[in-house]
């Protein structure tokens, strides 16, 4: 992960990362991007130089002139792409999969890329980016409700080990509630019509699996929200069991979290 975050346009603390990460949540003008990211105090003509060098590189796209409410139709509008997080993903699994003699640490297969489009795209998955996530997040700068990223690789990253390291015990302790199926092309409506197939047993289960992992976690307030956002309709459960070790150790193994779960787990199974 050094390299994606020392250097290139994800560099952390450079304006291009800043502008990537900001897009991620909603389109915006060259104007709005100034305003959120520096109050207007930023030359224009700085950040549409970024914005050439993101969109260059298909890391930003043009979505071209939107109508509606508050929208000016001659005004151009940008929105980030997923290709950094997926390149940085491809990277890191082939790498774990080199220096593993685990079978199961395989490189990524392109179903499973196209899972993981659909599950980031998702409004489940979103809800990361806004402010009463990024309020939480320790990767995250400035006032509260006025939050961004400056290093969207590393703030990806954890994301995604953490989901997937607390998918994978839940594997290990045969409570998988998606173990393979990548078939998704709609990760909200997916768990939407699965979370209504829960017993009352399966879900008080789960409620006191979360509540020692956050005692074992130190019962922090940041950490327990985090552990909130992730347990949202049981989200982080329906992730593919099948995809969870090669997405568990993309830049470090979160052995903190892993361990707090399995614990709880191994007290309620």
């Amino acid at each position: 992960m050094n390299e994606e975050i020392h250097t290139g346009l994800m560099k952390e603390g450079s304006i291009s990362a800043k502008i990537y990460f900001l897009l991620l949540d909603k389109p915006l003008t060259q104007s709005e991007i100034s305003k959120r990211l520096y109050s207007g105090k930023i030359q224009l003509s700085n950040i549409k130089k970024n914005l050439d060098d993101l969109e260059r590189e298909d890391y930003v796209k043009q979505i071209g002139r939107e109508m509606g409410k508050g929208k000016n139709y001659n005004r151009i509008y940008y929105k980030s792409t997923l290709k950094p997080l997926i390149e940085f993903v491809k990277k890191q699994v082939d790498y774990r999969s080199k220096s593993s003699k685990s079978k199961r640490k395989g490189k990524i297969s392109s179903k499973e890329i196209k899972f993981l489009e659909f599950f980031l795209n998702s409004k489940w998955f979103k809800r990361f980016y806004s402010q009463q996530y990024l309020n939480l997040d320790l990767e995250c700068e400035g006032k509260i409700n006025k939050r961004g990223c400056s290093c969207p690789i590393r703030f990806f990253a954890r994301l995604i080990e953490e989901m997937f390291v607390i998918t994978e015990n839940f594997g290990v302790y045969n409570f998988s509630l998606n173990k393979d199926n990548l078939n998704i092309v709609d990760f909200d409506s997916f768990i939407e019509v699965e979370k209504k197939k829960l017993s009352e047993y399966d879900k008080l289960l789960i409620k006191k699996v979360i509540k020692v992992a956050k005692e074992c976690l130190g019962n922090y307030t940041k950490t327990n929200s985090t552990l909130d956002f992730y347990f949202k309709d049981y989200g982080v459960l329906f992730l593919p069991y099948s995809l969870s070790k090669k997405l568990s150790t993309l830049g470090r193994i979160p052995l903190t979290v892993s361990n707090a779960f399995s614990v709880a787990l191994e007290e309620n199974l």
